[in-house]
């Protein structure tokens, strides 16, 4: 592999989150098409050697992430963002469109909710505010870039 596919493979594995072409063309100084044709021989490297990497592309993203087929072989030892019951309680909290309250979600997920309550609101994912002798909970935008979701597109589907 060229030094320049080298240095894409490094950055797209070690990156959190798919980054942009453009971003990684300009970081680097090359053209757009210097870019797509180091991903190419990145991908048919990958694809050469039988490995459980693959490129993956989101849009005009591009992360290196690990081949579907792998993914219940280390589903046991990978570390989760969030539990299964902190997922319902977002799910829950996004349906009540800003309107889940205390009370809710103690009835909802048990009287050990405000410990997963609280996780979320630490990594931004929910957000409160006082009203009357309780609190109503809400995603943040933070909530809807994270699990890509436009709430203009949204509303256009529900019509």
């Amino acid at each position: 592999m060229n030094e320049i596919s080298r240095r894409i493979e490094a950055i797209l594995f070690s990156s959190k989150e798919p980054v942009k072409a453009s971003e990684i063309a300009e970081y680097l100084n090359i053209t757009n098409a210097e870019f797509i044709k180091a991903i190419k021989e990145i991908s048919r490297n990958y694809e050469n050697i039988g490995s459980s990497l693959i490129v993956g592309q989101f849009g005009n993203s591009y992360k290196i992430k690990l081949s579907e087929e792998f993914v219940p072989v280390v589903d046991p030892f990978i570390e989760k963002e969030f539990t299964e019951k902190q997922l319902a309680m977002l799910s829950y909290i996004y349906k009540m469109n800003g309107e889940a309250i205390s009370g809710n979600l103690r009835d909802n997920f048990g009287y050990a909710y405000k410990e997963d309550l609280e996780k979320l609101k630490k990594g931004g994912m929910v957000s409160s505010r006082k009203y009357r002798n309780t609190h109503k909970y809400k995603v943040t935008t933070e909530f809807h870039r994270k699990f890509n979701i436009n709430k203009r597109t949204l509303r256009a589907e529900e019509q």
